[in-house]
């Protein structure tokens, strides 16, 4: 199914058939997400912006393949995606919440290299998120302000197309930032990937995101 991803694609959720305002709460999550149609493009960034608990991180993992469809449809250039299908094609971008996060950086990259030759290196890899030598036997989530770089490197070298995280302020992306993760993120989306970022407001945001979706609730005041 991954093969689907080689080329230009568009992942659209359709909730026409939802008989409900709300998706549902997720406990992973703990986010609760508020039906709309949504469509995203290969090679973009995207600022997805909500309070935290009101939808951001719902559909960043619902495109992660963590969060069952429902009655929601998925579609892959207008073809029927599965939950297990987005599982394979994606990436969490936060190793503190994968078993991936306890794997030495450089051991981990290369193996995965050896599956996929055409992404280059290690040196290459290793330059292009600013990894120097005393840290190549690292835990990836042992590498501070760094790991989300390897997260998505390691991510980048087994080719995923679909890479997200859960919520976090705009201060924390702006932080990130300042370590070169914008690097990785460009190399990403120049090789056909989407990037879902979670934040609470476009503060910082839209100034690195290609798009920016704006996730609102709706309140009933009436009564």
């Amino acid at each position: 199914m991954q093969d689907l991803f080689k080329s230009k694609f568009t992942i659209k959720i359709d909730t026409s058939q939802c008989t409900s305002l709300i998706s549902g709460y997720d406990k992973n999550t703990n986010d609760t997400w508020y039906y709309c149609d949504q469509i995203f493009e290969s090679g973009k960034i995207y600022g997805l912006v909500s309070e935290e608990g009101q939808g951001c991180t719902y559909l960043a993992y619902l495109l992660g393949g963590k969060i069952e469809f429902e009655n929601l449809k998925v579609l892959y250039n207008d073809k029927p995606l599965s939950q297990k299908d987005l599982f394979i094609a994606s990436w969490n971008l936060e190793p503190f919440s994968e078993k991936y996060g306890n794997l030495a950086v450089k051991k981990e990259i290369e193996k995965a290299l050896s599956y996929h030759p055409e992404k280059g290196t290690f040196q290459t890899i290793a330059e292009l998120i600013s990894l120097t030598p005393e840290r190549y036997d690292r835990k990836i989530k042992a590498l501070g302000g760094g790991r989300w770089k390897a997260a998505a490197a390691y991510g980048y070298v087994h080719d995923k197309k679909i890479f997200y995280s859960s919520y976090h302020p705009s201060s924390f992306y702006y932080a990130m930032c300042q370590t070169g993760l914008l690097n990785i993120l460009r190399k990403l989306t120049d090789e056909g990937a989407i990037v879902l970022l979670p934040v609470g407001s476009d503060v910082f945001i839209k100034h690195i995101a290609d798009e920016v979706i704006y996730i609102d609730r709706k309140y009933d005041i009436e009564g």
